[in-house]
């Protein structure tokens, strides 16, 4: 996570102030605007945090429950056009009967493979595009999907949030909505509000920053999402996020000459690398300016851990160091304690579908 600085010697002021001959462009400064009148609220964001984090594993755990429902009902691996594996006979002949269609004959031919009925109707829904749709196109379209679906849950969930950064990212470089980005996903303490402490999670104003979480996140994302389930590691990362954020705000009255407001991953980030070092502590990494010297978690997460609590306690203003500290804390205590209270969750959710479920 890092600050935003929006002060008279600004790179941001220089760029969009200064700049007569870009008179197009709406002339917009930065001012923290709320219902809190400049003052930093601690109750409200500790008690929107709590009550998010409950929600989004309510609603995770539900989702994983009943996800293993159906794959009881229908144990399916992989599925083509002539075998089908192990699904059961409905899952088969729902592929069959969308695989069948003469448009989808026409593009992907009779042994195209299929990995489930989602995939199956992609492809059929592609198929049947217009005709003046070009026949290239579809057939590039099909192949993203065929990746798309041939990915793992857990890799498709982090590819997901990095198009949220992708498209938060995007929209940043648009100058008439800088007024709409920076009251929206920019979490700043003197506002009030609460629900910028997730949007300002996917906020990242610069490429490098933009760059950096993003390629950690795929990079290291990818096998926590795998090893604790797509459903789990979704909660996992919005809760960090927030709780990072959370943070960094609870310290701010510390500080007041330095609240500054703040955007970016690098807080869900940090969890998230925490928690690779515990379920994955041989993982090797290698430093940009030391590529040739490999290192393992074990060994560089520490330091960037020590790094990050001196810019804390020093007041080092480069980057938001508080929410780096607790993303990472937050990473390693949820993969110390927070996978038995999971499996405790999806339990507890499993008896209330019986209990709800009619009796004969």
């Amino acid at each position: 996570m890092r600050w935003y600085w929006n002060g008279r010697n600004s790179r941001y002021e220089q760029q969009y102030h200064n700049q007569e001959d870009r008179a197009d462009e709406p002339q917009w400064e930065y001012r923290p605007k709320g219902p809190s009148g400049g003052r930093v609220l601690l109750l409200r964001p500790t008690l929107w945090a709590l009550a998010f984090s409950a929600g989004v594993f309510y609603v995770s755990s539900d989702s994983y429950v009943e996800h293993q429902e159906k794959l009881q009902s229908s144990s399916q691996t992989l599925l083509s056009f002539w075998g089908f594996g192990a699904g059961s006979d409905d899952e088969e002949a729902r592929v069959w009967a969308l695989m069948s269609d003469g448009y989808v004959q026409r593009l992907v031919g009779r042994s195209h493979a299929v990995y489930g009925v989602k995939h199956a109707r992609a492809i059929r829904r592609i198929a049947r595009l217009p005709e003046w749709v070009p026949f290239e196109l579809k057939r590039t379209t099909v192949a993203l999907a065929d990746r798309w679906y041939s990915l793992s849950p857990g890799a498709r969930c982090v590819y997901a949030l990095a198009g949220v950064n992708t498209l938060v990212f995007g929209m940043w470089q648009i100058p008439r909505l800088l007024p709409f980005m920076a009251r929206c996903f920019l979490h700043d303490p003197r506002t009030g509000l609460s629900y910028t402490m997730l949007t300002s999670t996917f906020s990242h104003r610069e490429i490098w920053h933009f760059l950096f979480n993003n390629i950690a996140l795929v990079s290291f994302g990818t096998g926590v999402a795998n090893a604790i389930g797509a459903e789990q590691f979704s909660a996992f990362y919005l809760s960090a996020g927030v709780f990072s954020s959370l943070a960094s705000h609870l310290l701010a009255p510390l500080r007041p000459a330095l609240i500054l407001p703040s955007l970016g991953a690098s807080g869900a980030v940090y969890s998230v690398i925490g928690a690779t070092m515990l379920l994955f502590p041989h993982t090797k990494i290698a430093l940009i300016f030391l590529p040739f010297i490999p290192f393992t978690l074990t060994q560089a997460f520490p330091v960037l851990m020590a790094y990050d609590f001196a810019g804390a306690v020093l007041g080092w203003q480069t980057f938001n160091h508080i929410a780096h500290f607790a993303g990472g804390l937050y990473g390693l205590a949820y993969t110390q304690w927070g996978l038995e209270l999971w499996a405790r969750l999806v339990r507890a959710m499993k008896a209330r579908q019986v209990r709800s479920k009619p009796s004969n």
